[in-house]
């Protein structure tokens, strides 16, 4: 039996540039519902900054910090940033900051490049780029 048809995303935007990251929210969404497998969302280049804890907006706006939280708990997706991309961003974790207070949100795990490779190795895996 085949394994079940996933996507791994790579969101490279940062979350206020573009429409990006709201566009591959509502893919892994509508993917979901249409019985595929999300396996990752990968966030690389400026597409860190969507798991920096500092974003804030205004009342009017959506937070796609918020709305990456719930498909990360109602879903199970890993919210994976770029170490190195992260840390030239000023996104700071645990294992960098040494003893300074990290600023990646918490449903957000900071890991190399190899993560998102490791997953496209799976050819029932398609990668798709926001």
């Amino acid at each position: 039996m085949s394994a079940k048809p996933s996507f791994s995303l790579f969101v490279s935007k940062s979350p206020y540039d573009s429409r990006n990251a709201e566009s591959a929210i509502t893919f892994c969404h509508a993917a979901i519902q249409s019985g595929y497998v999300i396996k990752q969302v990968f966030f690389y280049q400026s597409g860190v900054q969507n798991g920096s804890d500092y974003l804030s907006v205004n009342t009017d706006e959506v937070s796609v910090k918020s709305r990456w939280s719930e498909l990360h708990h109602t879903h199970n997706v890993p919210l994976y940033i770029c170490v190195t991309a992260a840390t030239r961003r000023g996104i700071l974790y645990d294992d960098v900051s040494k003893g300074g207070k990290s600023n990646l949100a918490s449903d957000f795990e900071a890991v190399g490049m190899s993560e998102y490779f490791a997953a496209l190795h799976d050819t029932s895996v398609k990668g798709i780029q926001f």
